[in-house]
């Protein structure tokens, strides 16, 4: 069993957003996202099924041209046959993600 505590985990910087990895084996790949406010991961399409959770902050999510505002606790099912998926701050933003691959 692995756990880990998702603050010590997180980081933001004032260049782009970043992302570490904490755990990759068979059908899960986890890691956490820090966002400052306008940072962005631009539209992109993922092989995978993808679960976001919002730690903190508040942002927008994007699927395929279909935008919804996101916050602290709030979770996000993407299944892999969407098309496109982006996430952007509004301000400080750290996210979970979980890509699901089974």
């Amino acid at each position: 069993m692995e756990a880990h505590l998702l603050d010590n985990l997180i980081a933001f910087s004032p260049e782009s957003h970043t992302k570490r990895i904490f755990f990759d084996s068979g059908p899960v790949k986890a890691q956490v996202m820090g966002f400052e406010p306008g940072q962005q991961i631009p539209p992109c399409r993922m092989e995978h099924d993808v679960i976001f959770v919002v730690l903190e902050g508040q942002g927008e999510i994007i699927i395929d041209e279909e935008k919804r505002t996101i916050a602290k606790s709030s979770w996000v099912f993407i299944p892999k046959e969407k098309e496109t998926r982006s996430l952007k701050a509004k301000t400080r933003m750290a996210v979970l993600a979980i890509q699901l691959r089974g």
